[in-house]
């Protein structure tokens, strides 16, 4: 059952829908992670026979089509195998919609060949995955169709260019759900052709509602919802048993970075299994982990020199998020916010 009350993030977009003006191609920019279950939300609104203000009925056929796999929703998403590359099907992964706040992707027999980290992007089976799917939406259709890309801003070049084509005359009664950690990330002339909208952070006591809805105590919720920037995914994965650990680690950072140890600190950065991963995801929620830490501390300072403190450190873990994004290694990410924080 997905939720019956529209995030805010969507407020703006209901009056469009309602006079029947909603952008055939929409562009969210919201932080890596956090778009797939707005589109998701978005898509099933636009599918279902009964919306209201871009709520679905959750009854009709269409909705329980569209938690198992609807016919009229097609994914574009990053690293796919050269198998799958040959075909187009449209495909509503039921783990994803089971809880998509918690799944990144559909498993690669989903995909909609795109690109991404890992490719090569001259591959030319990225490129034929788009022209595939131009040729299934050149085929009319009464009924609206949606096309999800959660992350936009791993789009290729050459891919880019073959989903313009698609955005210069959209098919009627297509509509093109995309996300990205930042709009400078996809390429100008999509942007040009996108509707864009920033997703603000949602506030604590939403948040909060949000985790109790899922099951998690008051007090859980209330902690998790505190650290989690007003990011309901980030909250799930604090409100988790794992997560102890996470924030015991991103403490202990906090207090590194607000001593003047560097010795120490450069020993923790060379002895942290997570920065020296390859993948960059655990290095990123370590940092996620700390600005929440962070945040909770500055709702309870008072004292001005610890507020100016904090608010330093916190710039310099925003900025290290910001460069692991872009592909910096997370060590000299790291290195570089304790030396911000004492600049």
């Amino acid at each position: 059952m997905r939720a019956q009350n529209p995030p805010e993030t969507i407020f703006g977009l209901q009056a469009a829908a309602a006079q029947g003006r909603f952008p055939s191609v929409l562009l969210l920019t919201v932080p890596r992670g956090e778009g797939l279950p707005l589109l998701l939300d978005l898509a099933q609104a636009l599918l279902c026979t009964h919306t209201e203000n871009l709520v679905p009925c959750n009854s009709c056929p269409d909705c329980k089509q569209f938690s198992s796999g609807h016919s009229r929703a097609y994914w574009l998403l990053p690293n796919v195998s050269e198998e799958m590359a040959q075909k187009i099907e449209p495909y509503g992964p039921e783990s994803i919609l089971k809880d998509p706040w918690t799944v990144a992707t559909p498993p690669l027999s989903a995909q909609i060949p795109i690109g991404g980290e890992g490719t090569d992007p001259t591959y030319p089976m990225m490129v034929a995955g788009v022209r595939g799917l131009a040729g299934r939406l050149a085929m009319s259709e009464k009924h609206n169709r949606v096309v999800l890309v959660p992350y936009a801003d791993q789009l290729n070049p050459s891919s880019s260019n073959a989903l313009l084509k698609i955005l210069e005359e959209p098919p009627e009664r297509v509509y093109f759900l995309m996300a990205a950690s930042a709009a400078e990330r996809v390429l100008p002339t999509i942007r040009s052709r996108s509707f864009l909208q920033a997703v603000p952070p949602l506030t604590p006591e939403r948040v909060e509602a949000f985790l109790q809805s899922r099951g998690f105590e008051a007090q859980v919720a209330r902690e998790a919802s505190a650290r989690s920037l007003g990011r309901p995914g980030a909250a799930l994965r604090l409100a988790a048993p794992q997560a102890i650990e996470a924030r015991k680690r991103a403490i202990e950072w906090i207090d590194l970075c607000q001593g003047r140890d560097a010795e120490a600190a450069f020993s923790w950065i060379q002895s942290s299994d997570e920065l020296a991963a390859k993948d960059r995801r655990p290095a990123q929620i370590l940092l996620e982990t700390a600005l929440g830490e962070l945040e909770a501390r500055l709702r309870s300072s008072t004292n001005r020199p610890d507020i100016e403190s904090l608010e330093a450190l916190r710039q310099g873990l925003e900025k290290a998020l910001k460069d692991i994004s872009y592909h910096a290694k997370p060590q000299m990410a790291f290195v570089a916010s304790w030396l911000g924080a004492h600049a």
